[in-house]
């Protein structure tokens, strides 16, 4: 099955692209990341370009860390830099562009190391040896990655979870071939970007020294130990010099959100809410969690009786005939078959111990009040994998009788239908950030209407909360922009304003446009398709004709009026300009 590995790589860039393309607006959550690369991008770090900082101004109610910031920002200079020579000047005006390009970075580097964790599990796949279809767990754990919405959807954007996303994947992948240097990658993240990743290291090592016996507990808490230590150093050192006073992000929001159980004031949940909702909201349809509970049966690393002469293979260390030393002369004797030898491989129970392991840190989550999917985000690879190791062993045995080959068609019928669905998500998902759209299009209005002289923007809260971010500006000396409260400000000195209600237009207020918000989906329209097919059998034959030819052609206007019209929308936000009085 190697050989569909570049296809299917290719596949899953294409979906990142495909979303990142189709919304390419960011929300609150990412909001403290994606100011902060638009600042250290257009302003630099030195200590007297701080001030213009966003966060001196918005610092939120806790610290974040500015190392993933800097990490994204030094892969995009490069590229900046590059293509300025070429003519293309992605700092001058409105840098939607550039905010494209660096959730594209992020995008990216998740991408390759999700594909990462795809080698490793082939790396230590006993069976593939025997194997005619070798790197089936990879495979299928590929096809099972581009079905689903959330991995694909968010791993473009500046969440502190899909920002220390990466690093957790390189561990998991350092931890699927045996190498428990993982653990210190895990402890590392945690610190410094989501201390529950440190949660979740924690647990690994004690699952695969105390349950599986696969490790030594001391080892690994050195091992824990180091990346914290480490990790801890380099936040407090970066952070404290961009907050201006000595911090340390994650042990600030954990005191905060924790200790002082701050968090509930975002809502609280049920105990059991991540399994009975948020991973059927991830898992739609559960096929991942259904293939998981054969993939229990057979560890792709498990241990087997093996020759002696096969050992030096089956842990990668084999050598060349030419490099043996020369062995004594001997008398003959009688050839016997080589006594099989047991022989443990490193990685035996990896998988085993990253499932058993997340479902450990879900419970352990559960014990927090305030619950969100992005939490658990880090177990969704782990639960593809082993879902692909089950998935492979049904597969294996298509042979055998009509049951499995029913059950393997139910399910690739499964994965159909989820990635069909991830497609139509992510498009109902674009109309969930009208705050970005109503400032694209004042700011199109402001470079007809106000080509030379100043013009004052203010954006309502709400605009700040779907979209807007400092990307999206005019970077401009005539134009400056307000996100203060609405009740601290007189919108009557403002000559653009993005509101969430509407204005008295009289003689001072203009309406030029109003952005609308996802409400619901809607079947109605196949309905009446389907009323239209029964008085005319050609209707849905000429629909699809149509949507065929317009696909031919380069264009897909009435497959997106179709699905246009299963979206359901409300008004939103509104976007005036001040009247400009008759001299």
């Amino acid at each position: 099955m190697y050989r569909y590995n570049k296809v299917l790589d290719a596949a899953l860039v294409a979906l990142m692209a495909y979303h990142l393309v189709i919304s390419p607006y960011t929300k609150v959550e990412e909001s403290f990341n994606i100011q902060a690369i638009h600042d250290i991008l257009n302003y630099g770090i030195l200590p007297e370009n701080l001030q213009s900082f966003d966060h001196k101004q918005f610092p939120g109610v806790v610290p974040r860390t500015f190392i993933g910031s800097l990490i994204l920002s030094a892969l995009t200079k490069p590229l900046v830099v590059l293509l300025s020579v070429f003519g293309i000047d992605l700092l001058n005006g409105d840098q939607s562009n550039l905010q494209l390009l660096v959730r594209g970075i992020l995008g990216l580097v998740n991408v390759f190391m999700l594909i990462r964790l795809r080698d490793a599990i082939n790396r230590v796949t006993f069976r593939d040896k025997k194997s005619q279809t070798k790197g089936l767990i990879g495979f299928w754990y590929m096809i099972l990655l581009a079905s689903q919405f959330h991995l694909n959807y968010y791993s473009s954007r500046t969440l502190p979870n899909f920002i220390a996303l990466p690093f957790v994947n390189y561990a998991f992948s350092k931890l699927i071939v045996g190498d428990l240097s993982g653990l210190t990658w895990l402890a590392f993240t945690g610190i410094i970007f989501r201390l529950e990743v440190g949660l979740l290291g924690a647990i690994i090592a004690v699952v695969s020294s105390l349950v599986f016996g696969q490790s030594n507990i001391v080892a690994n808490i050195v091992l824990l130990s180091a990346g914290t230590l480490f990790g801890g150093v380099a936040s407090f050192a970066v952070d404290s010099y961009f907050w201006d006073r000595a911090v340390l992000p994650e042990l600030s929001a954990f005191i905060f959100n924790v200790v002082e159980g701050e968090s509930v004031k975002w809502g609280t949940e049920p105990w059991g809410a991540y399994f009975t909702k948020y991973l059927l909201q991830i898992f739609r349809p559960p096929v991942i969690l259904i293939l998981a509970v054969p993939g229990l049966i057979g560890d792709p690393a498990e241990s087997e009786k093996i020759t002696k002469n096969d050992q030096a293979e089956s842990v990668g260390e084999s050598e060349s005939e030419s490099e043996l030393e020369p062995k004594p002369k001997s008398k003959p004797k009688l050839e016997s078959k080589p006594t099989p030898k047991f022989i443990r491989h490193p990685a035996e129970y990896s998988l085993k111990i990253l499932f058993v392991s997340s479902i450990l840190f879900i419970i352990a989550m559960s014990f927090q009040p305030h619950k969100e999917w992005r939490f658990i985000t880090y177990t969704i690879p782990i639960f593809t994998l082993q879902a692909a190791n089950g998935l492979s062993n049904i597969s294996m045995k298509w042979s055998l009788g009509f049951a499995t080959k029913l059950l393997t068609v139910i399910i690739t019928f499964m994965v159909l239908f989820s990635s069909i669905l991830s497609i139509f998500l992510g498009y109902v998902s674009s109309f969930n950030y009208p705050g970005g759209e109503a400032l694209a299009f004042a700011n199109d209005y402001i470079k007809q209407a106000y080509p030379e002289t100043n013009a004052l923007v203010y954006l309502t809260v709400p605009a700040c909360m779907t979209g807007v971010t400092r990307f999206q500006e005019l970077h401009a000396a005539t134009t400056h922009y307000s996100k203060e409260a609405e009740s601290k400000v007189n919108l009557g000195d403002y000559d653009i304003i993005i509101v969430d209600e509407k204005q008295n237009e009289g003689e001072e207020w203009e309406l030029l446009h109003t952005s609308k918000i996802f409400q619901g989906v809607s079947v109605q329209v196949f309905y009446k398709l389907m009323i239209a097919q029964k008085f005319d059998s050609s209707t849905i034959p000429r629909l699809v004709r149509l949507i065929i030819e317009d696909f031919l052609s380069g264009t897909n206007e009435s497959l997106l009026t179709l699905l246009r019209s299963t979206i359901k929308l409300e008004d939103y936000l509104y976007v005036y300009a001040k009247k400009k009085k008759e001299k």
